[in-house]
């Protein structure tokens, strides 16, 4: 190990075992030097260097001159010159980068010999108030080791008079008072002040473990204020934000720092040094693959680089563009661009985000859980039809239409008022609730704060009340734990065609083949567009009970509930089979050439009933044009009667298609309708027509083939699909059968199940609530207590946990026994989990299928774990 290690543009090592020894700092100034780039000039002590010195094992003249003087030819400039001095500045290098360090000693060098003439070259003011500084800071580092408390609290003293002093005087003053303070030597001789800062960094590093190891960098202190021709600024290669390939930063004339006067961009500098700064950028991002912040002042026309260092706080979109760049100038290849981004990270550009600056002044409420990422801006309501109500005044009046729905939990006919609003705050449930799943399709931002109290026309969080028609923010990052902002803010929205996601995905898409990939969850045309824009390979889920919440539909379909006879149910669905076409047919021909899987009613029926007097009043209304005699207690009688006390597992999905077959009939009749009307068109659609909440082959055998008993039938899927084909002269539509798995009963009959289904989807939201007999609801009431006593280490509505695992593996192995061509996949919010993807992978599904914003994040997954494979094959 050398005594110490000297760095300038054309002197430096790469000696990884060096770079180690010198700490962050050292390491990245060589890093620099190695470039080849104008560097400030200096030296770095080792830590056992520093030591030797310290206990005065060494001479430290004999070892300091050679590398001080190297440093001065460079600069130009000698040590202890009185009239044009060379000043150094000392800087703490630790090993560990999460030391806080102290702030660097500036301007050593500066005595009673030399500040005149350094004010010669600067002004009176200035290098007075810098030769005082270097005093300030020696008295700030003693005061951190200082046992003596007199001292320390003279120390104190000095340094707020340093502070508070204006002009020569005030500076000389307050040193002539406190002179007794320090070592003589410190006033008249600039090797001492060197060798004084040395010996205390020393006593410093040795009061921490942390500190123990930490280097010293000695570098020359060069200045942007001696002249018209000088200045100082710092950039970052890239723009932070956007991303846009452009230096970005600032530079201030005739300054030493920015206190002095307001700053330019640094793209107005002159050509010259402009053109070094934008090389020096390039060299930068070439070397590190990455935005970097630089550090440089122009002397008197000279261009000194003063530091350079990473940026933790860029946005997604700015890493993305940075590495595209860098691919297109070769500099990155696709395995390199493909592993530097965490695939959580790309729901920052997914969804709007917040101008800290514009919160700043918030007050402010942080907690609860993330439901859907992002942030959102809104008049905060209590109720789907106030917000409705608002929504539609806003419009005709040409005022602001950002709302927020906040409601302690949700239901399917609430899902109107989340279409419409920026993001939806509830209190109850998790991750897997209700609002979030519903947001997390829709791309808005959802948020559990489970202590949020809501009162009449009011919310509490916190100690904060917000009444209704208040605005509020609300952020939910990937990276930060979730804030509600009382205030309205601002946001930048999000534009994935100029983020340099579309482009990221062309690369990831490469880089997957065809056994895995991502589909999506969706319900409308525009979703599953969103879809394919983020190369979905398929709809993995349209869940088709949101299909019936629309305004024009609600209230026909809870007349087709509470039919009194079947001629009465059948007329609803008559009405309801030509919507569900238009729906089906817009689906199918948004995903030419794809499969779309289309699940068959699933929600139990008493969600679509009226939860509040608004809804019921609109529903008696709708009624009352048929049967002008109904009232409103019969009405709430007979929804009553449908009430269940677990409709989680009661009378839903498939079972209701057992009770009222006529349901099922008319959205099969509506899905081959679809198809054909689009298949004689040529446009190629295939269909694959899901029955959820399957117990066992039996049912699903019934479904499909159909079951005729005495005075009841049940036309199966097949029959429909038979009887449609013959009125259309194209050929016939590739379709497939399936069942949902979301319980442990059907898991075990998988085998037997795939006899009759030609694809199975895993419901692992449901399957987690069925196998560990959770709810998803109320889960995260003792969640936190589970943790904390490492019963449950992750959510497993977010994380699959191992029961579900075994019971999704067990249902794939025996489903291939029977049919080994079956296609597989999960459906719920698991899929778009990073953390899930390698298990689905590994026990040979083929997809996993999640919301359209969850499909560039499942996406990167799989590309990340696909190389990960290639690469321990090759090992």
């Amino acid at each position: 190990m050398e005594q110490y290690y000297s760095f300038n543009s054309s002197e430096f090592t790469e000696d990884p075992e060096v770079l180690e020894l010198v700490g962050s700092r050292g390491k990245r100034v060589m890093e620099l030097a190695s470039l080849g780039a104008p560097i400030s000039p200096g030296f770095l002590l080792p830590n056992e260097t520093v030591r030797k010195i310290a206990e005065e094992e060494i001479d430290p003249w004999e070892l300091l001159q050679a590398p001080i003087e190297t440093t001065g030819k460079i600069y130009g400039r000698k040590f202890n010159d009185k009239n044009n001095p060379l000043l150094l500045k000392v800087v703490e290098s630790p090993i560990l980068n999460m030391v806080t360090t102290f702030s660097t000693i500036h301007n050593i060098g500066l005595c009673e010999s030399t500040v005149d003439g350094f004010a010669a070259k600067t002004n009176e003011s200035f290098a007075y108030h810098e030769y005082a500084g270097v005093f300030q800071k020696i008295a700030e580092l003693e005061i951190l080791t200082e046992t003596d408390s007199k001292r320390k609290a003279r120390l104190d003293a000095f340094v707020k008079a340093i502070k508070s002093a204006k002009a020569k005087s005030g500076f000389v003053a307050a040193l002539d008072k406190n002179r007794d303070l320090f070592p003589p030597e410190l006033f008249s001789n600039t090797y001492d002040q060197l060798l004084h800062v040395i010996k205390l960094f020393y006593t410093l590093f040795q009061s921490s473990d942390s500190r123990k190891d930490s280097c010293l960098l000695v570098q020359v202190m060069v200045f942007g204020n001696y002249g018209e021709d000088s200045c100082f600024g710092n950039f970052f290669t890239h723009d932070i934000i956007s991303g846009k390939n452009e230096l970005n930063g600032e530079f201030f004339e005739n300054a030493f720092d920015e206190r002095e006067k307001k700053g330019k961009s640094v793209l107005k500098m002159g050509k010259k040094v402009l053109s070094r700064l934008q090389k020096i950028g390039n060299d930068l991002e070439q070397h590190f693959k990455e935005i970097r912040r630089v550090r440089f002042t122009v002397e008197n026309g000279r261009l000194w680089l003063i530091d350079q260092n990473p940026v933790p706080n860029k946005s997604t979109q700015a890493e993305i563009k940075t590495l595209l760049d860098l691919h297109k100038a070769g500099a990155v290849d696709d395995e390199y661009i493909i592993n530097a981004i965490k695939p959580g990270r790309l729901s920052e550009i997914l969804h709007p985000s917040l101008d800290p600056l514009s919160v700043s002044k918030f007050s402010t409420a942080t907690g609860g859980i993330a439901g859907s990422v992002g942030a959102a801006i809104g008049r905060v309501y209590f109720s789907t039809e106030s917000l409705i109500k608002a929504y539609r005044m806003a419009t005709q009046i040409g005022e602001d239409t950002d709302f927020i729905l906040a409601m302690p939990s949700t239901y399917a006919e609430d899902v109107k008022a989340i279409e419409v609003s920026r993001g939806v705050l509830s209190s109850e449930g998790g991750y897997a609730s209700h609002a979030p799943v519903v947001a997390r399709s829709l791309g808005k931002v959802a948020l559990v704060y489970p202590g949020a109290e809501f009162q009449a026309n009011a919310l509490k969080i916190g100690k904060k009340t917000v009444k209704e028609g208040e605005y509020i923010t609300i952020n939910v990052p990937y990276y930060d734990p979730p804030t509600v902002y009382f205030g309205k803010g601002s946001l930048s929205k999000p534009t994935p065609e100029g983020s340099g996601l579309l482009e990221l995905l062309e690369i990831v898409q490469n880089h997957i083949d065809g056994d895995f990939d991502v589909h999506a969850n969706a319900d409308q045309p525009r979703d599953a567009e969103l879809a394919k824009t983020f190369k979905a390979k398929g709809i993995g889920l349209c869940r088709t009970e949101h299909m019936f919440f629309h305004e024009d539909r609600i209230n026909i379909f809870r007349s087709m509930i509470l039919a009194e006879s079947r001629e009465e149910r059948l007329e609803a669905l008559k009405h309801l089979e030509k919507m569900q076409i238009d729906d089906f047919t817009g689906l199918l021909k948004t995903m030419a050439g794809y499969p779309v899987t289309i699940r068959l009613l699933d929600a139990p029926l008493h969600e679509f009933l009226p939860h509040t007097k608004d809804s019921m009043d609109g529903f008696l209304a709708h009624m009352k044009k048929k049967k002008p005699k109904i009232t409103a207690k019969e009405l709430q009688t007979r929804c009553d009667m449908l009430r269940e006390v677990n409709p989680m597992l009661g009378h839903r999905g498939i079972r209701v298609a057992i009770s009222y077959p006529e349901i099922y009939n008319m959205q099969v009749r509506a899905i081959f309708q679809a198809a054909y009307k689009l298949k004689s068109k040529n446009v190629e659609v295939f269909p694959e027509i899901m029955i959820p909440i399957v117990m066992g082959a039996n049912e699903v055998k019934t479904i499909r083939s159909g079951k005729r008993i005495e005075g009841k039938a049940i036309i199966g899927i097949d029959e429909v699909e038979q009887e449609i084909a013959a009125k259309f002269k194209c050929d016939p539509v590739h379709f497939k059968v399936g069942s949902m798995i979301e319980l442990p009963a059907a898991a075990l009959q998988a085998d037997r199940i795939a006899r009759y289904a030609e694809f199975l989807s895993f419901g692992t939201n449901d399957l987690t609530q069925t196998t560990n007999g959770l709810s998803r609801d109320d889960f995260n009431n003792f969640f936190s207590d589970y943790n904390e006593f490492d019963l449950l280490e992750e959510n497993p509505f977010k994380v699959l946990g191992e029961q579900v695992k075994e019971m999704v593996k067990l249902a794939a192995e025996r489903a291939r026994l029977t049919r080994p061509d079956i296609v597989m996949g999960i459906c719920g919010e698991h899929g778009a989990e990073p953390a899930n993807i390698p298990y689905c992978r590994e026990i040979g599904l083929n997809y996993v299928s999640c919301s359209p914003y969850g499909v560039p994040i499942a996406k990167l997954a799989i590309a990340q774990l696909i190389l990960a494979e290639k690469a321990a094959a090759a090992e």
